[in-house]
């Protein structure tokens, strides 16, 4: 009797494992190993009151990348770029890769100076990113911020504008919805 209630505590045990271990993948993305676009989504819905800025990322010639230097090294730049990028935000925010090449960052408040400098910031880091000599890789940046009683889904629309506005005047740069 006593081999078969450890027996089943050692089953509860690894049934509560595996349950966290599901649990993290389902709100991490399985190759950057940061948070993945569920649960960006899922952290904007409860978290929409206060005033917030949004930056929507986006690897330039992301499928160039893969083209001419192969779909491993693909993915190491997109590995690459999301250390550096953790490493480099606040505490206070959340990023999480939406899918292809394409991050957000969530920064808690409407503070334009500081995503100005964040967005410049990086621009730089992934230049630190070499594919061959002398060429390395660059990101587009929309950046957008929360209007009162504005809808997440209205900040993210703007912030996706202004993406594309940056990639559509020459990439490498950062613009302001």
């Amino acid at each position: 009797m006593l081999f078969t209630c450890y027996g089943l505590k050692l089953t509860i045990g690894d049934l509560t494992s595996v349950q966290q271990q599901l649990s993290k993948e389902l709100i991490t993305d399985y190759l950057t190993q940061i948070a993945n676009r569920q649960f960006f989504y899922q952290y904007m819905q409860k978290n929409q009151s206060a005033p917030y800025t949004i930056l929507l990322i986006d690897i330039d010639f992301f499928k160039v990348i893969n083209d001419q230097f192969g779909h491993d090294r693909g993915d190491q730049v997109l590995i690459e770029l999301s250390s550096l990028y953790a490493k480099a935000l606040p505490n206070n925010s959340v990023f999480a890769r939406l899918g292809g090449e394409e991050f957000a960052i969530y920064l808690p408040g409407d503070n334009r100076p500081k995503a100005c400098d964040l967005s410049e910031q990086l621009l730089s880091l992934a230049h630190t990113i070499e594919l061959a000599a002398n060429r390395t890789v660059s990101v587009s940046i929309g950046v957008s911020f929360k209007a009162p009683e504005e809808a997440f889904n209205e900040v993210v629309k703007r912030a996706d504008q202004a993406l594309y506005k940056a990639k559509n005047s020459g990439r490498s740069q950062y613009y302001i919805a």
